[in-house]
C-alpha cells in the first residue's frame, strides 16, 4: 500500500481496472424504481428495451429522479428496473444461479466489485470509473467534535461507535484509511490490528441493533458521543434538520473515498453487448450537469472528489490509498473471525518463581497489573475464567485451583458480576505464590474444560501465562501431552491454547510445541508489562488458523 497522496479519487488504483457502465433509475415503488419510456410517435425510438439496474440505496432515489427527467433518447431507448438494493444482497446474487442477477449495478464502492471478483472469479466490467464520491467521516454534534489526527486514532478512540464493515463501505474504509497511514508511517499496522479487536468484540453487543451509516448519524444527534459516518450522510441529515445539524471531520491525513462505480453485471452471451450499451447511454445521462447538480444537492461529490459548494461538508480532503488490494482481503477475514466473542480459561502461573524481582517490581505484581489492564479489552459478550496452578495447589495432588469458574463475565459470583470477580480474583494471586511449576498437568485440564462446553459462537480457547518450565515428575512428559492434545483436537470444535512464556526463564520450546498442537499461538513477554499485547494475540491466533484451514 502506497499511502501516497492525491487530491480527490481519480487517482486510486482502482480506477484502473477500466470503465464503468452506467444504469438507469426512477420511482420508487417497494424498493424498485421504474423509467417508463414514452412510446407515444415522434419520440425517436422504434422499441424500448428493458434493463435492470441495482442501485447502493444511499444514492438510489438520486439516481432514480436524474433518469426520470431525462428523454427516452438520451437514455438509449431504454427503461431501466431500479433496484434500491443493499451491495451485499447484490453481491449474494451474482454468486447465485443468476436468476435474480441485475443487468447493471452502481455499489457505492469498487471494493464490492473486488469482493464479488473473490466469490465468483470474474471481475465486473467497469465503463464509468465514479458516478459520485463521498469519504468516511468522524460525526458528532455541532461543538462536540473531537480533535482527530488519523484513522488508527479514530479506531482507537473509545465508545467509538462503528459499523460491519463485511457489509458497510463506510466502515471499512475507515479501517482502510489506517493501513493506508501505516504504510507511509503515520501510524503502525500492528497497532491498526490491535485497535480493531476491542471494536469488533464489542460489535457482537450491537449487532442486533440498528448500525447502518444512517443509524449511527441519528444515534450521534439522540445520544451524543461520535460515529463514523459518510460526508454525504451527514450533509443529507443536516439538510433535513436545519436547528440541529451535526459536525463531520476527517484527519488530516487524507481519506479512502467511496467511489459509486457502473459495473455490467449481465451474464455473458448474447444480450451482453446490448446491456453494456445501455449502460453506455446511461452513464452519458449520469455524467451531465443536471445530474451532478443533483447529485451534489443530495451531498455527493462529483467523481473528480472536488468539495462540495456552499460550506456544505469537510472541505478538500485527500485522498489515501491503498498499494495492495491483499490487505482488504485479510482485513475483512480477520473481522469476521475476530468479532466472534471470546470463551477462554486465563491460566496464571503462582509457582515460587513468580515472586522474583522485576526491576523496582516482582513478576507476580506486574503480572497481576498487566492482566488487570488486559481483561479491559474483552466486550461484555466474553465467557471467562481464572486459574491458577503451581504443583500441589489444587490439593489432592493437583496442581490447578479454579479461581473463577468459566461463565459469561455479566453472570453474578458470590455477590458480584463475574468481571469483577476475575479482577478480584487476579489480584489476590499472590498471596498464592509458592512451590514449582505445575504446567502440563494444568495444560490438559483448561484444555478439556473449555472442550468440554464448546460452543461455536465463541472463540474457545486457554491462555496460559508461565515465567518456568515444568516441575511436576509425576506430570506426562512433553511428548505424552502433545500427542494427547492432538488426538483430542476436534478440528470441527477446535480448542486454542496461547501460552506466555514470562521473561527468558520460561521454557519457550515446550510452549511454542504446546501452542502448535491446538493451531495457537505463543508469545514470550521479556518484560510483564508486555503481557496486555497476548490477549490480541488470543484473538488473533484464532484468525491465524482460520486464514490456514
Amino acid at each position: 500500500m502506497s499511502g501516497r497522496h492525491g487530491t480527490g479519487t481519480s487517482s486510486n488504483p482502482v480506477y484502473l481496472w477500466g470503465a464503468i457502465v452506467v444504469v438507469a433509475v426512477v420511482v420508487v415503488v417497494g424498493g424498485y424504481f421504474g423509467v417508463q419510456a414514452v412510446r407515444a410517435s415522434g419520440s425517436g425510438c422504434d422499441t424500448v428495451d428493458q434493463v435492470s439496474l441495482a442501485v447502493d440505496p444511499t444514492v438510489a432515489p438520486v439516481v432514480s429522479d436524474i433518469l426520470t427527467k431525462a428523454d427516452v433518447v438520451d437514455r438509449g431507448c431504454t427503461d431501466f428496473e431500479v433496484r434500491a438494493e443493499a451491495p451485499t444482497d447484490t453481491a449474494t446474487e451474482l454468486a447465485g444461479p443468476g436468476e435474480a442477477r441485475p443487468d447493471l449495478w452502481i455499489p457505492d464502492s469498487t471494493l464490492w466489485l473486488l469482493k464479488t471478483l473473490r466469490s465468483t472469479g470474474t471481475l465486473p466490467e467497469v465503463t464509468k470509473s465514479s458516478v459520485a464520491n463521498t469519504m468516511p467521516v468522524v460525526v458528532a454534534r455541532e461543538g462536540e467534535a473531537p480533535p482527530v489526527n488519523t484513522w488508527l486514532e479514530v479506531l482507537q478512540a473509545q465508545g467509538q461507535r462503528i459499523g460491519d464493515p463485511l457489509v458497510s463501505s463506510a466502515s471499512l474504509a475507515s479501517i482502510l484509511g489506517a493501513l493506508a497511514e501505516s504504510e507511509v508511517a503515520i501510524s503502525d499496522s500492528k497497532a491498526v490490528s490491535a485497535a480493531l479487536v476491542p471494536k469488533a468484540q464489542d460489535f457482537g453487543r450491537i449487532a442486533g441493533l440498528p448500525h447502518d451509516t444512517a443509524d449511527l448519524v441519528e444515534q450521534v444527534a439522540v445520544d451524543g458521543g461520535t460515529s463514523v459516518g459518510t460526508e454525504q450522510s451527514v450533509v443529507a441529515y443536516n439538510a433535513a434538520h436545519l436547528d440541529a445539524p451535526l459536525a463531520a471531520v476527517v484527519p488530516p491525513t487524507g481519506s479512502y473515498f467511496l467511489n459509486y462505480p457502473l459495473a455490467v453485471t449481465a451474464a455473458a452471451g448474447p444480450d451482453y453487448d446490448r446491456v453494456k450499451a445501455a449502460g453506455t447511454a446511461l452513464s452519458s445521462v449520469l455524467s451531465a450537469q443536471t445530474a451532478t447538480d443533483a447529485l451534489s444537492a443530495a451531498g455527493f461529490r462529483q467523481s473528480s472528489g472536488i468539495p462540495l459548494t456552499d460550506g456544505r461538508g469537510v472541505g478538500s480532503v485527500a485522498s489515501l490509498e491503498l498499494k495492495n488490494p491483499l490487505s482488504i482481503e485479510s482485513t475483512l477475514r480477520d473481522w469476521s473471525v475476530l468479532a466472534l466473542p471470546l470463551r477462554t480459561i486465563v491460566v496464571e502461573d503462582v509457582s515460587g518463581s513468580m515472586a522474583a524481582k522485576s526491576g523496582d517490581s516482582t513478576r507476580i505484581a506486574l503480572t497481576v497489573d498487566a492482566s488487570i489492564g488486559g481483561s479491559a479489552l474483552f466486550s461484555d459478550q466474553t465467557e471467562m475464567g481464572l486459574w491458577a496452578f503451581s504443583i500441589g495447589l489444587g490439593g489432592g495432588g493437583q496442581d490447578f485451583r479454579e479461581l473463577v469458574p468459566l461463565g459469561p463475565v455479566t453472570n453474578v459470583v458470590n455477590g458480584q458480576p463475574q468481571r469483577q470477580a476475575i479482577l478480584s480474583a487476579i489480584g489476590g494471586l499472590p498471596a498464592l505464590v509458592g512451590g514449582g511449576t505445575g504446567l502440563y498437568d494444568t495444560t490438559l485440564a483448561a484444555f478439556r474444560k473449555v472442550k468440554e462446553g464448546y460452543d461455536p459462537k465463541f472463540v474457545n480457547s486457554v491462555i496460559i501465562l508461565t515465567d518456568g518450565a515444568n516441575e511436576d515428575e509425576g506430570s506426562p512428559s512433553l511428548d505424552q501431552l502433545i500427542d494427547t492434545l492432538a488426538r483430542e483436537q476436534d478440528p470441527v470444535r477446535p480448542v486454542v491454547i496461547v501460552t506466555v512464556g514470562i521473561t527468558t526463564d520460561a521454557d519457550p520450546v515446550a510452549l511454542q510445541r504446546i501452542s502448535a498442537a491446538t493451531g495457537g499461538t505463543s508469545y514470550v513477554a521479556e518484560d510483564p508489562r508486555d503481557i496486555p499485547d497476548v490477549f490480541v494475540q488470543a484473538l488473533n491466533s484464532r484468525t491465524q488458523r482460520i486464514g490456514g484451514e
